[in-house]
């Protein structure tokens, strides 16, 4: 039957429609933006064009299931043909096939965040940087955001080379033994699925012109959250056809701390001149208060394409805007307007409460357990990250990459196997200094000196259960292959015996048991699609998962994450939290124009996850650190032209467009935060003197009052980060 479109609104259906050509669709915020790739898709199949030859990637599974799912219902037989991924499961597929290529075994294995942190540890400590490990995840950050631009180890360490920080020259030698242990462990971390796929494309000739004939249709949704890689990637792609449709909206920009660039929505059409825009603003979600609300906040942004989001509902609750006293009232406070909804007879799972920091949770989750309401925290401890879990795909890993040693020595003593900590350091100081993987360390542990002769028998009895495992598994489906580790390693015996002295290694057996259930489950949906899953493919799914993957909708909790884990969901009731100048916006008076507007998006994104109510909570006052600081209320609710619920109605009645109740007594111990006098004059780039250092620019500022930080650049050369309220700096 011809694909039906009478369910699309104009706009929609012209995003649809154009079948040639580079097309820009700008959907914004509630405006059905999946519904237009998937009917954009429909149609395409519609006009004839093979499933298979069309690319849509996203950036969770679940919008590429959901992706997946709602093109089998339009054109059923084709959802499992189209190639609908994730960037990094794409690129997976792609190095996959094509491995040899890179000189990359098959089985690789991919790193997560607390692989990356480990490796990176480990390779600060060989550089003799063991007091600077408390570093480590600010390394991981800059080595991830160097292969997000493209920059491998080498390219990184020339750019350092030039830079005046020293810092970038220490992250350049961390970065290249990093690159070296995970090359020798036959391991991929995120960053190098895109960076080694880009690389793939640009350096092989016969498979760049492969895929750019093969991929007839390229559509990336989200696209305003592509890094370098990512664009570099698409536009490589869709270079021959040029048949690609980027679906996104500039206005949800937040994640440039992750390497996201908002220049690449921005300045489409000047890559693709000849570019059709579609834009979007029926909004399906939000009451027209909660639109107009959104729109007077993000009109103050100046890098943006102009749009005004509008809804044909009518009516609708009034935002309530409520100023507490500090952060347990808050808290205290939204509990109580949950009973009361909860009274009106709505769920728990239809209210979502919303941060900036994850700091932030433990007052909200303190007040939700008091009251006995059940909640979820999206993005703490993942599923696949609890210790047992990770233990058992560690032993898969390894079964499957002998080279993993990362893996290899989480698993060298669980179940305890008598090989200590002195034993292992033994056997990881040989294999570096022979240049070999702690797999071939064991393998030649008879050469080793000082190991005593029972770790020599618990070396040969784990390289034979390894062994043993890795020729056993070969046949068996992920489920299989899973459940003969359990028992074939003791994991299971060892942890039942555990129960009678461990009171939480129940709970690790349940968890156990849920994993083999996920497997399970995730072989039954690949039967239903004539597919088998080994081992392999599953370690890989696990790998890609994000935390909005895991997300389950229909439990009822009432749902907590930060602000910025929220893109892409919707809720009934929402309540957006801590909203005072230098939590949100974080940094406030101090940020960048640019950071200050990536703060106002994130504003932007928490407002229109409301589908109904909004309520909107700052705190006069807020623990930090131990300290308690005053706070003014968020610019953003001044933007909104929103009044506070606690001010006055005398106050209410003025013209002013927010007034405020007048701000408590200090608690006992209270120390005012204000800013020394002589720090307010700081801007970035002024020139600045101190006494000892001479002459200087300040390059970056962060924090805000007493906790006011600034980077200066002196004119001897000499990079320093000074605490404002100690430091003898003044303006020159």
């Amino acid at each position: 039957m011809p694909l039906n479109l009478d369910h699309l609104n104009p706009e929609q259906k012209a995003g649809a429609t154009h079948l040639g050509g580079p097309l820009l669709v700008l959907a914004g915020a509630g405006t059905g933006k999946t519904r237009v790739i998937t009917y954009r898709i429909a149609k395409l199949i519609e006009e004839g064009v093979p499933a298979e030859r069309i690319l849509a990637v996203t950036f969770t599974n679940k919008a590429a299931d959901e992706m997946r799912r709602r093109i089998e219902e339009l054109c059923p037989g084709k959802g499992a043909l189209v190639w609908a991924h994730t960037f990094h499961a794409f690129c997976c597929r792609v190095l996959r096939q094509h491995h040899e290529a890179l000189g990359l075994q098959k089985h690789f294995t991919i790193y997560d965040a607390s692989d990356q942190k480990k490796l990176v540890t480990e390779s600060m400590k060989e550089l003799g940087l063991e007091e600077q490990t408390n570093k480590a995840p600010m390394y991981v950050s800059i080595i991830s955001r160097a292969k997000d631009d493209l920059l491998d180890a080498q390219s990184y360490a020339i750019y350092a080379a030039a830079a005046v920080d020293s810092s970038r020259q220490v992250a350049a030698r961390i970065y290249v033994a990093y690159q070296r242990k995970l090359e020798a462990a036959g391991a991929l971390d995120f960053g190098d699925l895109l960076l080694k796929t880009c690389v793939l494309l640009k350096e092989n000739q016969s498979v760049r012109e492969y895929y750019q004939e093969y991929f007839l249709h390229l559509l990336v949704d989200e696209y305003q959250d592509t890094n370098h890689a990512q664009y570099v990637l698409t536009k490589t792609l869709a270079a021959k056809h040029r048949n690609i449709c980027v679906v996104g909206d500039d206005d949800q920009s937040v994640y440039s701390w992750r390497g996201a660039n908002i220049r690449n929505i921005l300045e489409f059409e000047r890559d693709f001149k000849d570019a059709k825009v579609v834009t979007l603003e029926q909004n399906y979600r939000s009451t027209p208060l909660i639109l107009e609300a959104a729109h007077k906040v993000i009109r103050n942004n100046k890098s943006r394409k102009p749009k005004k989001l509008w809804t044909q509902k009518q009516g609708g609750d009034s935002i309530r805007v409520q100023e507490l006293p500090n952060e347990m009232e808050e808290a205290s406070w939204i509990v109580r307007r949950i009973e009361e909804q909860l009274s009106k007879g709505r769920s728990l799972k239809e209210i979502s409460i919303f941060y900036r920091t994850n700091a932030q949770s433990r007052s909200f989750e303190e007040a939700l357990r008091r009251a006995g309401y059940a909640y979820r925290i999206v993005g703490a401890m993942r599923f696949y990250e609890r210790k047992e879990i990770k233990d058992l795909l560690c032993y898969a890993r390894v079964v499957l990459n002998a080279a993993d040693s990362t893996s290899l020595s989480r698993i060298l003593n669980v179940p305890p196997r008598g090989i200590g900590k002195t034993s292992l350091e033994r056997l990881e100081n040989y294999a570096a200094a022979n240049g070999l993987t702690l797999w071939n360390a064991f393998l030649e542990q008879e050469k080793i000196p000082n190991l005593t002769s029972s770790c020599r028998a618990r070396v040969r009895e784990l390289v034979a259960l390894l062994e043993k495992l890795r020729a056993g598994v070969g046949g068996l489906s992920a489920g299989g292959a899973i459940a003969r580790i359990l028992e074939e390693s003791g994991y299971w015996t060892w942890l039942e015996n555990e129960t009678e002295t461990d009171p939480e290694a129940a709970g690790r057996l349940d968890n156990i048991q849920e994993l083999l259930n996920a497997v399970r489950e995730y072989e039954d949906k690949a039967k239903q699609k004539g597919q088998t899953i080994d081992l392999g493919t599953y370690l890989e799914e696990v790998s890609l998962q994000s935390d909005i993957d895991g997300l389950d909708p229909n439990q009822p909790a009432v749902t907590l994450m930060t602000v910025h884990l929220a893109k892409g969901l919707e809720y009934p009731i929402v309540f957006l939290t801590g909203l005072e100048e230098g939590l949100f916006p974080i940094g406030a008076g101090n940020s960048a124009p640019e950071e200050l507007e990536e703060e106002r998006r994130l504003c932007y994104v928490g407002i229109t996850r409301a589908r109904e109510m909004l309520y909107m909570t700052h705190a006069a006052t807020r623990r930090i650190f131990g300290q308690v600081y005053a706070n003014l209320p968020s610019r953003f609710i001044l933007e909104a032209q929103l009044l506070s619920q606690a001010a006055s109605s005398q106050a209410a009645a003025a013209p002013a467009p927010y007034s405020r109740a007048p701000r408590p007594e200090a608690p006992a111990g209270f120390r005012a935060p204000a800013a020394p006098a002589k720090s307010t004059g700081f801007k970035l780039g002024c020139r600045v003197r101190h006494p000892s250092f001479g002459l200087g620019q300040v390059m970056e500022m962060s924090g805000s009052g007493e906790a006011l930080k600034v980077t200066v650049r002196f004119d001897d050369g000499r990079v320093t980060k000074l605490l404002v309220r100690y430091a003898p700096l003044e303006r020159a």
